[in-house]
């Protein structure tokens, strides 16, 4: 009953949660469309400013110019793969390398001015800065600003960005509970890092970083580690086990940290106008090195415990019983993390990293944009048959539960079965009984009476005849008193008579303790029922050898009586139902014992009826079924209404009777109604 009561309340939870989900869910939705539409139109924004610089001179890199320093640095961004490299590096985290001259103009407004003038192939110098205080000069051939060159720099990342985008809004949209959303809406971050690219890094026009870059782009790091940390949250064993609503220590903590961030950058711009982007993206880089830590100690910590190497704790025993994780969870937890952890870890680390540490990567541009745009394809085709297999786990264990339901439902109703075959038992244990006392109670009291009562009056009325002859006078003579004494004793024997039949109804079992089971069925068949019905023609031939199987010490026992109680009311019945309602003129009554099964047959060559036409507990026999379903026996009726030759109606009844029965020895009896007839 513990189970069944906690897995009520797990179903209903889940009724629950996915009430709340399908009310939650088509906002969820529409507000994901509204920031993706928001996200598209700022990347569009900004490739519409790079397309306004195609077919202009540039010196075959992307670079931006750098608001932390006063006098507006340039810092290399991006060399096209299609280009010759650049002796510069490009600009990261450990090395702060500035081009502060093109051609021995200064500054941003200079290279602008130097790239206005050149021609495609001119040589242009560079002198360039380093942190140690260095000054280096390089030349480069300059370029024509392409289709091609966009593409592989800025339009690959923008493809990438918008399928990151598109998966995310599938996977919203199809998700089933809140675990499904949170994947969803963790695939933003990297969207947001690869659409909004578009506004990072200048070609010829000198464009100082936009807020864009300041207050959305480079936090974007940091809203990545966030979600690392909410991912990890959420593919804990303990809360992939149940269906969760959005709560603030799993969904909102870990972008909690970003309050700090986004308060800092708008202190900073509205006090200076402008953000320190080096400053700015130390801080958001940090939070997600810390995020990555973090989910990965809480992604470590998962994995040991569906190992059981790492258990939760247990403070009581019901908490170590749900602590417990089913091996479909563990199954798909360790998908789960494979992929994210796997493929968004990789990425992270192996693309995004090296370009912000070294200012190299590890991959040409084209391919990691590639396979950046790829991987959320791969990501929604595994997540979708994660959630079909686990929809299909979960169907499974609801069947699973279904089936102990009903085996503990057909369990109860077995249990309530064998209560009320007990009871039944109890009932005709009882009925027998009262209708023992009743029989005796008739033989001893109102039978006995009412032969006193007969013999007495039939004393009186011979001798007042005798004292009536005596006389000479025949004056001592009293008709009327005699009469009446007659029509007393006539009344006495229809009491008499009365009282014997309503004995036999409840079948006379006080007569077949006394007498044994044969002789009181052959007493019934010879005297009783002839004396109850002497207008009736019927004609009995009773065939009762077998029962000698029932010898008086089978009959002392519980399982002898049953047997005995069975036969004797099903016979009685029987055969007061032939001569009341038959119209018969045979019947007969044949008993046989084979292999250990006592058979009795009643068959008669009344008018018969339709069995399926009557209920069962508007017949006599009903009783009768009830009493040899207690003693393991059956019975069957078989009537043939109609007036050929087949009419009549069978009543065969077989009990099983205990291994140390000794038989008698089984002969073949004559058929009594063709010898009648």
């Amino acid at each position: 009953m513990l189970k069944l009561g906690v897995s009520t309340v797990f179903f209903a939870e889940q009724h629950t949660t996915h009430a709340w989900w399908q009310r939650m869910r088509p906002r969820l939705t529409i507000l994901y469309l509204v920031v993706a539409l928001l996200l598209v139109l700022i990347s569009g924004a900004g490739h519409l400013r790079l397309f306004g610089e195609f077919g202009k001179v540039f010196g075959g890199f992307s670079w931006a110019i750098d608001g932390d320093d006063p006098d507006g640095p340039i810092v290399l961004i991006t060399i096209p793969p299609q280009l010759p490299p650049f002796a510069i590096p490009t600009g990261s985290l450990t090395r702060n390398t500035h081009i502060i001259e093109a051609n021995k103009q200064p500054g941003a407004i200079g290279i602008q001015h130097v790239y206005q003038q050149a021609n495609p192939g001119d040589i242009v110098t560079y002198t360039a800065k380093s942190d140690q205080a260095t000054t280096m000069t390089f030349t480069r051939p300059t370029s024509v600003f392409t289709w091609d060159l966009w593409l592989q720099t800025f339009g690959l990342a923008s493809l990438a960005g918008a399928s990151w985008l598109i998966v995310g809004f599938v996977l919203l949209a199809t998700a089933t509970e809140w675990t499904g959303a949170v994947e969803g809406l963790t695939l933003l971050p990297p969207a947001m890092l690869l659409l909004l690219y578009s506004h990072w890094g200048n070609i010829q026009t000198a464009t100082p970083p936009d807020l864009i870059v300041q207050m959305v782009w480079i936090p974007c790091f940091a809203l990545l580690g966030a979600a690392f940390i909410h991912l990890s949250l959420t593919y804990r064993p303990s809360a992939m086990m149940k269906g969760r609503q959005p709560s603030w220590l799993v969904d909102g903590l870990p972008y909690a940290p970003l309050l700090l961030l986004i308060a800092y950058e708008w202190i900073s711009f509205l006090s200076t106008g402008h953000v320190p982007i080096r400053t700015n993206i130390v801080l958001s880089l940090a939070y997600a090195v810390l995020g990555g830590v973090v989910s990965l100690s809480i992604g470590v910590t998962s994995i040991l415990q569906m190992l059981n190497i790492w258990p939760a704790r247990k403070r009581h025993q019901l908490a170590a019983q749900t602590q417990i994780i089913p091996s479909r969870i563990r199954h798909h937890l360790g998908d789960l993390l494979t992929l994210w952890i796997g493929g968004i870890g990789l990425g992270f680390c192996f693309g995004v990293l090296p370009i912000l540490l070294t200012g190299k990567i590890l991959l040409p541009l084209s391919i990691f944009y590639t396979l950046a745009a790829v991987y959320p394809l791969i990501l929604l085709y595994a997540i979708r048959s994660l959630r079909l297999i686990a929809r299909l786990h979960v169907t499974i264990d609801q069947r699973e539960e279904a089936l102990q339901e009903q085996q503990r439902t057909a369990q109860i109703l077995q249990k309530t079965n064998e209560e009320l075959t007990h009871a039944t038992e109890l009932l005709l244990h009882a009925d027998a009984h009262l209708r023992s006392l009743l029989s005796q109670r008739i033989h001893d009291q109102p039978k006995q009476q009412a032969l006193r009562i007969r013999s007495l009056l039939g004393y009186w009325q011979h001798k007042l005849r005798l004292e009536m002859e005596r006389t000479t006078d025949r004056k001592v003579a009293a008709p009327q008193v005699i009469e009446a004494l007659g029509k007393v004793r006539k009344i006495s024997e229809e009491l008499e008579r009365d009282l014997h039949g309503l004995q036999l109804l409840v079948e006379d079992a006080y007569q077949r303790r006394s007498l044994g089971l044969k002789l009181h069925l052959e007493k019934l068949v010879r005297e009783d029922l002839p004396m109850l019905h002497p207008e009736s023609s019927l004609e009995i031939q009773a065939d009762l050898w077998a029962l000698d199987a029932l010898s008086s010490d089978l009959e002392q026992t519980e399982t002898g009586e049953k047997i005995a109680e069975a036969i004797s009311y099903t016979v009685t019945q029987a055969l007061l139902n032939i001569y009341n309602h038959a119209g018969a003129s045979f019947a007969t009554i044949r008993t046989t014992c084979q292999e250990n099964i006592l058979k009795v047959e009643i068959s008669d060559d009344g008018h018969g009826f339709d069995v399926n036409t009557i209920p069962p507990e508007k017949t006599s026999m009903f009783k009768a079924e009830l009493k040899v379903r207690a003693a393991h026996g059956t019975l069957q009726i078989k009537s043939f209404p109609g007036t050929g030759s087949n009419h009549g109606t069978t009543i065969l009844l077989e009990l099983p009777l205990p291994p140390e029965v000794q038989l008698p020895i089984t002969q073949p009896q004559p058929d009594y109604r063709e010898q009648y007839r």
